[in-house]
């Protein structure tokens, strides 16, 4: 059975995209294998990886709303080992309006349905979750196993980690008793600057053992990694960055 991680905040910008990529392709390479599962309708996740799909391909939309389209069929082999992806395309946009037009009792498991034929195949499920309480990422979280919570170093970032954790709650309450958060993950830290300590002392204050050792650095390696299509455990391999994924690889292997 595989665990099934939902890379989830309230608040856009945190480092989702670029945590759900470069945990995957840092699991992957220390033997693991990993699905990662585009669930933002920017396709951020599968534009990280280089993957740009033509026009009326299928995609996890299709997966998610076509009886006649499973999960398996949408999904590609990558490059780095152990991975593979469901891609997304905008038309996740739409996925809003179709899961409104189901009923109360459906809605919320349309992506543990479609993920189900797929719990043997792989070691790890990784779900990239669009920001925000959208339907989508309630979804997500049904589905899931497991949160692992991006944070930003950064003061203006807090407020969507309270959110966030108090969603959780109420989705472990009311749908999905399983579920259970992973950790926070630090992310976009500047050693420079005091602020960014700050912020990192007051979150592990609040949320003591969930938060991870491991904390990212900010670095435009990472963004170049991104630009190039790969994940940065191949584009920048010995770099602080690429370190720390495999550090927090190591911490999520570890609070299995």
């Amino acid at each position: 059975m595989s665990r099934t991680i939902a890379i989830a905040n309230q608040k856009g910008g945190v480092g989702k995209t670029t945590t759900a990529a470069n945990l995957g392709a840092a699991l992957g390479e220390g033997g693991s294998t990993v699905l990662l599962v585009d669930l933002d309708p920017r396709a951020d996740l599968s534009g990280y990886l280089g993957i740009t799909l033509p026009a009326g391909a299928t995609s996890v939309y299709d997966a998610l709303f076509d009886e006649s389209v499973d999960m398996s069929d949408v999904i590609l082999e990558r490059a780095w080992p152990g991975l593979e992806v469901a891609p997304a395309t905008i038309d996740l946009a739409g996925a809003e309006m179709v899961m409104m037009d189901r009923p109360a009792d459906e809605r919320h498991v349309v992506v543990a349905d479609a993920l189900k034929s797929l719990q043997k195949r792989y070691d790890y499920v990784i779900m990239d979750s669009p920001p925000g309480l959208q339907l989508l990422s309630i979804a997500a979280l049904v589905a899931a196993n497991e949160v692992l919570v991006p944070q930003q170093c950064s003061f203006l970032a807090l407020h969507g980690l309270r959110q966030l954790t108090d969603s959780v709650e109420r989705i472990r309450a009311e749908l999905n008793p399983a579920l259970r958060i992973c950790g926070i993950v630090m992310t976009m830290q500047d050693r420079r600057t005091v602020h960014n300590r700050q912020v990192i002392e007051m979150v592990r204050e609040g949320f003591g053992e969930l938060v991870m050792d491991t904390v990212i650095p900010t670095t435009i390696r990472v963004q170049e990694a991104a630009a190039a299509g790969e994940p940065i455990t191949t584009y920048d391999p010995s770099g602080p960055a690429a370190v720390a994924y495999r550090e927090l690889a190591k911490e999520v292997i570890a609070r299995a």
